[in-house]
């Protein structure tokens, strides 16, 4: 070996100097191809993007008037709209129904249906895009196409939360009373749906039936969703659920999780009818079952129940004690003679932890400054 040959492998130890030359100026042609390639991607990319803002423009601009107009009660000529323009139509168009009350949207499905987008929207259901069939099922709802009812029903299942979710909203507007029987066994297993948007998507049925379903999915949904759904009953600010919810709960032995989470909604409603059982688990072996029934206590409770939430006061755990103190200072019978005739007569310090801050709190919720107009 010579001493060039020696300096050679020194400067370039990783060149394999017996491969053939034509292997080389493959490998740099190919390598050279690919990055034309690449290029020339990128190029088609940013003029397919230029191209679809351009088009979405020129559609808000066109049709933004037109949609004014036909809220004004006027339906001019409208222009033709091809397949791609469709598609910019309905995002601008579910954009001007979204911040409009429903008594102002008939003038635009009125319009829709002029230009045919029922069946535009219709045909977007087997699109190979997300957000397209995300878009026809959402334009379908709003149009109350009675047509699209059987491939939207089989979407509500689908692995992709946000359109099963954007069907199930779909199918409430169009029927809420046929779409009920296909929601429940739904509702139950969603956990990848969030309980305070299912409340949302209810009501767009009316309250009633929106604690109908709620009530009625909870008690068939499994141990970890039925506490979630029912903790949220009181949103709809309706009572017909709770006819459900009692029903099950004598008939069912409930885990305590959703025991719990029941006296609380029963303390959210405040019906009398419920203090039977509020009662009952004042003494319940779970001690958040007992905290739960002490605070919904302090909301229906009458003058009976004082002694109840006394007693609670020797309670092994903190919280059972904290929430009796503040239940027994909400109900409307308590007076602060009252409770300082209690402090003076319990000896436990754990009733005395809890009384002072209490009865210092009552004082101050009381007094004539804390009264506000």
């Amino acid at each position: 070996m010579t001493a060039n040959d020696v300096r050679e492998e020194r400067v370039l130890p990783f060149v394999h100097t017996d491969l053939p030359l034509d292997l080389w100026h493959i490998s740099a042609i190919t390598l050279s191809g690919v990055i034309v390639l690449l290029f020339l991607s990128i190029l088609l990319f940013r003029r397919h993007r230029l191209a679809g803002l351009r088009r979405h423009q020129r559609i808000t601009q066109e049709w933004n008037p037109l949609l004014t107009q036909a809220l004004d009660g006027a339906l001019p000529p409208l222009p033709a709209l091809s397949r791609r323009d469709h598609i910019d139509f309905l995002s601008l168009w579910n954009q001007s129904y979204e911040f409009l009350p429903e008594t102002l949207t008939p003038p635009l499905v009125r319009l829709a249906q002029t230009v045919g987008s029922p069946h535009r929207a219709t045909e977007l259901l087997q699109s190979g895009l997300l957000s397209q069939r995300i878009l026809a099922v959402v334009t379908l709802g709003r149009l109350q196409e009675r047509s699209a009812w059987a491939q939207i029903s089989t979407l509500l299942t689908h692995h992709n939360s946000f359109l099963a979710f954007s069907a199930a909203q779909a199918l409430l507007r169009i029927d809420p009373t046929a779409a009920l029987p296909l929601l429940l066994p739904v509702l139950g297993h969603r956990t990848d749906w969030s309980p305070i948007k299912i409340v949302s998507m209810l009501q767009t049925a009316g309250s009633d039936l929106a604690s109908e379903i709620l009530a009625t999915a909870a008690i068939q949904g499994s141990s970890d969703l039925s506490p979630r759904l029912i903790r949220y009953l009181p949103v709809t600010k309706s009572q017909k659920g709770l006819p459900i919810l009692r029903q099950f709960l004598r008939d069912t032995p409930p885990s305590t999780n959703m025991l719990a989470t029941s006296l609380f909604v029963f303390g959210e409603f405040r019906d009398p009818a419920d203090l039977p059982i509020v009662r009952e688990h004042l003494t319940h072996e779970a001690w958040y079952v007992r905290v739960q029934a002490a605070t919904a206590l302090g909301k229906l409770g009458t003058v009976e129940d004082e002694e109840r939430l006394i007693s609670l006061f020797n309670d092994d755990q903190w919280w059972v004690r904290y929430r009796a103190g503040e239940a027994l200072m909400s109900l409307e019978s308590m007076t602060e003679e009252k409770l300082m005739r209690l402090q003076e007569s319990l000896t436990s310090p754990e009733a005395h932890e809890i009384l002072a801050p209490i009865l210092a709190k009552f004082r101050t919720r009381r007094s004539p400054i804390a009264v506000r107009p």
